[in-house]
């Protein structure tokens, strides 16, 4: 073992009576080193694309939430809800109460599902209005999707007539005259916006001035907004709060909440490290290439070694560590610059959006590191082990 390891680093390592041959194997690691680099950035690249992505998307989305499996709306047992609360990876816990309700500003109306929301509502989620301010407690006011507020007409945000909102009442029997709709009228306080799809049919109002258009008792909700700690196992606090509330309840995480989206996102990551692999790939060629000049130049070397004892397996060992060095050592330092790299970009923002000022988000995971190194190594492994069977027919010869 230590024959075969001495041979391969002089072989990768040492000066060559023929040029061309040590140029060949330094330039195979070279274009090792920036296919490793290309890998890694370009991972590092998608993954903070997707932190930025799911920043908007997940903007007013809680870490866990609980809803009814039976109905749209449960009433809040109070035993329950402060063991939810007690829990000790639950940092804050907040009730909402959405209904489907008309919107009328004028002579224009749009349907919009309103959630109302309480005073530790912004609190649990990360979201912000793009314009103006967010609803406050007792007040009458609403934040609206961009959308929402596009197909009103935008002279409705902060109107002072506000807009009406309009719920159908529910008939009791032999009942009258009853208006058919339960109207109130709100300010236009804030707007959002995240995707087309939340922000053309969803609005935020005080939880109270919902209960009151609805007519429902305090502790009626349509679900609970959880907020964990910093530390918590995400996984872990759905099954133990799952636990809590039974199987008459639903908890899911934020991944559950858009499965869809997650989906996607997977099967691009997917796709990139495929496109990816085939760049590592085709760079490997060149480790193939170092092996067969190698050993075309030391054909009369590898003659003499079997004729004294060396052999076959033994010598193709020579050339196969020789393959994992070429690869090993280019890789190490395109993997130490492309680190290098990014860290630079999330620590001080070098390269900015054309046109946005925004920096480029990058994200350092541990998760691009383990899957450059396992599909490099792996490549490198097999392409090294299939050029060094050449030996045998040098040997032959």
């Amino acid at each position: 073992m230590r024959f075969t390891r001495l041979l391969a680093l002089r072989y990768t390592f040492g000066l060559r009576k023929k040029v061309a041959v040590t140029l060949i194997s330094r330039f195979a690691a070279f274009v090792i080193g920036v296919a490793v680099f290309a890998f890694f950035v370009v991972l590092s690249v998608f993954g903070g694309l997707r932190e930025f992505g799911l920043q908007f998307t997940h903007a007013f989305d809680p870490d866990i939430r609980i809803t009814s499996a039976t109905s749209g709306q449960f009433n809040i047992d109070e035993d329950v809800f402060m063991t939810v609360q007690n829990h000790p990876e639950v940092a804050l816990t907040s009730a909402t109460l959405s209904q489907e309700m008309i919107l009328r500003f004028e002579d224009r109306t749009v349907f919009a599902n309103i959630i109302g929301v309480d005073s530790l509502f912004y609190a649990v989620v990360a979201g912000e209005t793009m314009v103006g301010d967010w609803v406050q407690p007792g007040a009458y006011e609403l934040v609206l999707g961009i959308g929402v507020l596009s197909q009103l007409d935008g002279a409705a945000y902060d109107h002072p007539e506000g807009i009406t909102l309009l719920v159908p009442n529910k008939r009791g029997a032999g009942v009258l005259n009853q208006q058919p709709f339960s109207a109130q009228s709100a300010v236009v306080r804030g707007v959002f916006q995240i995707g087309a799809s939340i922000d053309e049919n969803t609005a935020y109002a005080p939880i109270d001035m919902v209960q009151q258009i609805l007519r429902t008792r305090e502790n009626q909700a349509s679900a609970l907004y959880i907020k964990l700690t910093d530390d918590a196992d995400e996984i872990a606090v759905q099954q133990d709060l799952q636990k809590i509330v039974g199987n008459d309840y639903n908890t899911k995480t934020k991944a559950e909440l858009n499965p869809a989206l997650y989906k996607m996102l997977h099967t691009e990551r997917v796709a990139v490290i495929a496109i990816l692999t085939l760049v590592v790939l085709i760079a490997l060629f060149n480790v193939v290439g170092a092996i067969i000049m190698t050993l075309l130049e030391k054909k009369g070397n590898i003659k003499t070694l079997h004729q004294l004892g060396a052999t076959a397996p033994s010598l193709r060992r020579v050339f196969f560590m020789q393959g994992l060095l070429l690869s090993g050592l280019g890789s190490c330092i395109g993997l130490l610059l492309a680190i290098l790299v990014v860290w630079l970009q999330k620590s001080f923002a070098v390269f900015s959006i054309p046109g946005s000022g925004l920096p480029y988000p990058v994200a350092l995971e541990w998760s691009s590191f383990w899957t450059v190194v396992l599909v490099v190594g792996g490549l490198t492994t097999v392409v090294s082990w299939l050029a060094s069977t050449e030996v045998k027919g040098v040997i032959k010869q």
